[in-house]
């Protein structure tokens, strides 16, 4: 009689020990998943803080200075700043001029990164935004006609086949 009473209930425990293992399995597979996540989100964020470097560089005229989490661009006295925020694909972007809550974030869907501005919609960073933030920190706008050469008939120094230049300034990058 007492093997009944120790007996009781195995087969529930046993089903139920069967649930949690699947529970437990889950989860490890989705903290697996979450951590894979974050660091493509992280290695993500830093081959686009390369870029920007890169592209800073590219202007030939402006000062850039890199670290890990972050890319300041110098030019002209003023200033654009794209700083890492928290462990993902966040990067906060502050300039001289420029409104508060500018950001970075990356479209998992298309993988592209957008520029989100405080107020607007958000548009792509390597498309229109980052030529938005050039014009509102540093007053500069890519001349119309674009060539590969170093430089155009008249002397301008052009980069990357475009002649950089100041809006109403008339300054040249």
């Amino acid at each position: 009689m007492a093997s009944k009473e120790t007996g009781r209930g195995r087969s529930l425990a046993r089903r139920l020990k069967a649930a949690l293992d699947q529970r437990v399995d889950a989860q490890r597979k989705a903290d697996a998943a979450r951590d894979i996540q974050r660091a493509q989100a992280r290695l993500c964020r830093a081959r686009l803080l390369k870029d920007l470097a890169d592209f800073g560089k590219a202007l030939g005229h402006a000062k850039v200075s890199s670290a890990q989490d972050r890319v300041i661009v110098r030019y002209g006295g003023k200033t654009l700043r794209f700083e890492s925020v928290g462990d993902l694909d966040q990067v906060q972007v502050l300039g001289d001029g420029l409104a508060e809550g500018y950001r970075l974030a990356h479209n998992a869907e298309l993988g592209r990164w957008a520029l989100h501005p405080p107020h607007g919609a958000p548009k792509l960073l390597f498309d229109t935004g980052l030529e938005d933030l050039i014009r509102r920190v540093f007053d500069l706008r890519p001349a119309a006609e674009c060539d590969d050469r170093q430089q155009d008939a008249a002397g301008t120094d052009t980069t990357n086949g475009h002649k950089i230049s100041g809006g109403s300034t008339g300054k040249t990058l």
